[in-house]
């Protein structure tokens, strides 16, 4: 072990694994050699340093490595902060908070500006959908533009159609007449008059179908007027129906609040009444003290009035022994005399001493027995008044005894009563309870009422839009209306047209005819063609064939945009079918939030009725028990007896002891006072106490 000991030692890594090496103080030398360290026991040298000659470890057998201690002896840590720069390094906890705060800081600026940018955005927001709103509505007014464009432009396409077809009819009708043919037989003017006949034709059916979708826009005019107007009145019904509402959720709160009101002065008045009942129970604990106090003095009285009596029964034994020795001294005086007479009649100085001494004697005797006289009368003075005062304690143990059988009385009573009360209690904290359920539902139901309010105000104003909508498309229906009666004027115009063009056919063939016959009749063949060169022929050909084309691509233009405007009509008329559905659901949907607000409406009247019922009751059942409490307590205060002998035992007590007789009169208004105090306060504030009681452990 020493060896390995010297040799790790001396090797690169000994600052490691030596335990007698102590760690450095300086952070950067320390780094420095855990570096070195590692690195010096990674090298080829420190393995072979551990080796032995044999090729093993030192400390490892061929059996197998033996298990060896290696006892740390270097110095332990001085500090938490050498350990901490040992291992590691120390954070600057200072920064990091200073970093943090300027994070947070810098949040709140983010967020102070992101609370300011929400009102310009919202601002925003509107201009954008009242450009929105404006771009809809030169929208619109484009695609009636469009379609009084297109309408005219059909009118100048059919115009240039008949008028191609006019101009080759009377260029073929030309040629015919230059070719000599004649009316019967040319066929220009047979087609003529076919297209003449079609052009009425479908001039009159175009009449008869405008005059069918004009009645049909009409009759669907006067249903969306129909609608609109029941849709006015319905958001006007809805609008009345939410104020309504909001009154009755007013109402509700109001009484609610009123409510609230009610119950915490009962609460209040439950703690007046607990105090009172406190203070009724501390003033009859001091009645009892008292009366014990009494009944104490009262028995002390009676054994010093025993003491008394027992000391004037020795008094009367004593004047009864003394007037058996005066009956004594009696006859020996008598003796006495007899022999002092009988010594009388010896002469000498010795009897007139003995007179003398006699004489003495006998006023001596005559004092003792006076002073025994007075003293007999005291004592039977004496015992007179002892007697009368045995009779005036016994007089006032048996009003005390009275006084107590009517407080037991008046406490049993008074049990009963809080008995009663108490059930009467439960009754009303169990009706409480059902009341105190009802108005805890109560807010819920205002809640539920105030969100059908705001559903009943959003489906008002999703009525008003969509009246604004239905407004929007009987303006629309108007405006097709309006380009109906001027496709049905164009129509009666193509039709006074074909019919001129008819005329004008009829008359050129006539005019044709008579020509016919002059040049028959004159024999002279008047060459009125025109002679045209074959370029001229062919540019004129070509330029019919560019406008025919153009017309074509007019023509088509033309039918896909009266598609598009078909399609965009049947889209209109979808979304109107679903905002009358949606407006029909809306409208169920009120009409079950006006049931709902009704329901609770009278669920509030039933709920005031019966708390108005149950405070009715609870008045009546209170005054008839501070009726009877009343009625009692004079009954037990005012009785004629009890009045009398109170007067008595009063004028004997105010006789022997007038300290007592003035405490007692005290003790008896005090009494009376409280009495007449405590009766109108007491068991209504019992009653309402223990109601807020159970409510609050109900709480």
């Amino acid at each position: 072990m020493e060896i390995a000991k010297d040799s790790v030692s001396n090797s690169p890594g000994s600052s490691v694994l030596n335990p007698f090496y102590s760690p450095v103080s300086d952070n950067s030398n320390l780094s420095n050699t855990i570096t070195s360290d590692v690195y010096g026991i990674q090298t080829p040298a420190f393995f072979n340093v551990l080796k032995d000659d044999t090729g093993n470890f030192k400390g490892e057998s061929s059996a197998g490595m033996y298990h060896s201690g290696i006892v740390d002896t270097a110095t332990p840590f001085e500090s938490v902060k050498e350990a901490v720069s040992k291992f590691g390094g120390i954070v600057d906890w200072k920064a990091h908070k200073k970093m943090a705060v300027e994070k947070q800081k810098n949040v709140q600026l983010e967020l102070r500006k992101a609370q300011e940018e929400i009102p310009m955005y919202r601002k925003q927001s509107e201009r954008a959908e009242v450009l929105k709103e404006q771009a809809l509505k030169e929208l619109d007014k484009t695609k009636r533009m469009v379609e009084e464009l297109k309408l005219k432009l059909e009118k100048a396409l059919t115009e240039e159609a008949q008028a191609k077809q006019d101009s080759e009819l009377a260029v073929l009708r030309a040629k015919e007449m230059e070719q000599g043919i004649g009316d019967d037989v040319s066929v220009a003017a047979k087609t003529q008059l076919e297209v003449a006949k079609a052009r009425h034709e479908a001039a009159l059916t175009d009449l008869i179908s405008i005059k069918k979708e004009l009645e049909e826009l009409k009759g669907e005019y006067a249903v969306l007027v129909k609608e609109r107007d029941s849709a006015v009145k319905k958001a006007e019904k809805a609008v009345a129906d939410s104020k309504e509402i909001e009154k009755t959720v007013e109402d509700l709160t109001l009484e609610l609040i009123t409510i609230k009101e009610s119950l915490e002065s009962a609460h209040a008045s439950h703690l007046e009444a607990e105090e009172s009942r406190i203070a009724a129970a501390l003033a009859m604990e001091q009645d009892s003290q008292s009366w014990i106090k009494d009944l104490k003095k009262a028995e002390d009285d009676l054994m010093q009035l025993n003491e008394q009596f027992s000391s004037s029964k020795n008094l009367k034994s004593k004047l009864d022994t003394s007037s058996a020795l005066l009956l004594n001294l009696k006859v020996e005086l008598a003796t006495y005399m007899e022999a002092k007479l009988h010594e009388e009649n010896s002469p000498g100085i010795s009897t007139q001493e003995a007179v003398v001494s006699i004489r003495k004697e006998l006023e001596e005797v005559k004092l003792s027995i006076e002073k025994s006289k007075e003293e007999a009368e005291c004592l039977r003075v004496a015992a007179a008044c002892l007697k009368s005062e045995i009779e005036n304690e016994k007089e006032a143990l048996s009003t005390l005894k009275q006084k107590e059988e009517i407080s037991l009385i008046s406490i049993s009573s008074l049990e009963s009563e809080l008995k009663k009360t108490s059930t009467e209690l439960e009754l009303a904290l169990s009706k409480g309870k059902e009341f105190e359920n009802e108005i805890i539902e109560l807010p819920s139901l205002l809640q539920q009422a105030t969100q059908e309010a705001d559903q009943a105000k959003g489906f008002a104003a999703l009525a008003r839009e969509e009246l604004e909508k239905a407004k929007e498309e009987a303006e629309h229906a108007k405006a097709q209306a309006s380009t109906v009666s001027i496709r049905l004027d164009a129509a009666l115009k193509e039709v006074e047209a074909s019919k001129a063009s008819e005329l004008l056919a009829v008359a050129a063939i006539k005019a044709l005819e008579e020509s016919e016959n002059n040049a028959s009749n004159s024999c002279d063949i008047t060459n009125d063609s025109v002679s045209l060169s074959f370029e001229e022929y062919r540019a004129l050909s070509e330029k019919a064939r560019e406008a025919e084309d153009m017309a074509n691509k007019k023509v088509i233009l033309a039918i896909e945009q009266i598609k598009e405007a078909k399609a965009s009509e049947s889209m209109s008329l979808a979304k109107f079918e679903e905002l009358t559905e949606e407006l029909n659901n809306k409208k169920e949907a009120l009409r079950v939030a006006i049931e709902k607000a009704e329901k609770a409406q009278e669920g509030k009247l039933c709920v005031e009725q019966e708390l108005r019922t149950w405070r009715a009751e609870h008045e009546q059942r209170r005054k008839a028990n501070d009726a009877s409490f009343l009625s009692q307590s004079t009954e037990e205060c005012r009785g004629p007896n009890s009045y009398i002998d109170e007067e008595i035992i009063n004028s004997a007590n105010s006789a022997t002891n007038p300290k007592l007789y003035l405490s007692e009169n005290n003790m008896r208004s005090a009494k009376l006072e409280t009495k007449m105090k405590k009766k109108k306060s007491f068991f209504p504030r019992i009653v309402m106490f223990l109601a807020r009681k159970k409510a609050q452990s109900l709480k």
